[in-house]
């Protein structure tokens, strides 16, 4: 934990190649992951993710994981990666999670042959919601 919180990558590594426990937590319950995301050493948060046993759904004491403390912290890059990585061991890609999701928000975002929906008309003096039905379905 202490090269983790001392941004030391070397370190970190030859831990891993010793065999150290990737999951080991201190007595918060706070993992290395978790120390790397709030101190904001994506390096290291990208060696950790890299083992094949680092387990991002861990929580601490407070029922934190490593996503709220990097959120909580500012470091959204690395929320971004530890979000990427739980989807994608998962089998999942958010891209997929968005599908099965069918938000009619955010899907024509994510089409490339999406067309502007008119939300008013632009013929009546006030502004109205045009009564035509677009189709967004996939």
């Amino acid at each position: 934990m202490l090269a983790v919180s001392h941004g030391r990558l070397d370190t970190v590594k030859l831990l891993i190649e010793a065999g150290a426990d990737i999951n080991i937590h201190d007595e918060d319950g706070s993992t290395a992951l978790m120390c790397a995301a709030e101190h904001g050493h994506i390096d290291i948060v990208k060696q950790l993710l890299s083992h094949p046993d680092c387990d991002v759904t861990f929580t601490d004491c407070d029922g934190t994981t490593a996503l709220d403390i990097a959120m909580y912290a500012g470091n959204r890059d690395i929320g971004v990666l530890i979000y990427a990585h739980e989807l994608f061991s998962r089998g999942r890609s958010p891209h997929v999670v968005q599908r099965h999701r069918r938000s009619k928000s955010a899907t024509p975002i994510m089409r490339a042959d999406h067309k502007p929906i008119p939300l008013h008309s632009s013929t009546s003096s006030s502004p109205t919601l045009d009564r035509e039905i677009h189709d967004l379905s996939l």
